[in-house]
């Protein structure tokens, strides 16, 4: 429970921090948008750009500062639901396999499960956080037009 909120916090604040320039929605991840039993929520350039700019949040081991005016978008798919949550994660590993990502980081703690993976490509980079937490599933998409130096700042 308090994962979740620490997440949506998170999340929150990152939309506040961002001022976009361009318009990005990871295409593997939008047959989400009408699952049963799934929320999903796409948040683009033009809301995120609406938000203008603050301060960025403090989260331990990630710089989101470096990523901030780089995001051209943001999805986030959820699921409470047993079977639901079973197909998103089995879904997320074969585009995380497919669409060739790379682990950028793990946090284990107390049976939650962070997965942060990352792809960075030259029209469009993508960092992809997978939270395993006692009975929901989260999956955020974070797309931009950043580089690996980028990513590599943010992971310090």
């Amino acid at each position: 429970m308090m994962k979740r909120k620490m997440i949506k916090a998170l999340l929150c604040l990152m939309v506040a921090m961002a001022s976009l320039t361009a318009n990005a929605q990871v295409k593997a991840f939008e047959k989400y948008a009408d699952m049963k039993h799934v929320s999903y929520v796409y948040i683009s350039k033009y809301m995120l750009g609406m938000a203008g700019k603050s301060a960025a949040p403090s989260v331990p081991g990630v710089d989101m500062k470096s990523m901030a005016s780089k995001l051209t978008g943001i999805q986030i798919i959820s699921s409470e639901d047993k079977s639901a949550r079973a197909k998103l994660k089995s879904d997320v590993k074969d585009i995380l396999a497919q669409d060739k990502y790379d682990v950028l980081m793990q946090i284990r703690e107390d049976g939650s499960k962070v997965d942060i993976y990352y792809r960075v490509d030259k029209q469009q980079s993508v960092v992809v956080m997978v939270v395993d937490d006692d009975g929901e599933a989260t999956v955020m998409v974070f797309s931009g037009t950043f580089t690996m130096d980028d990513v590599m700042k943010m992971a310090k």
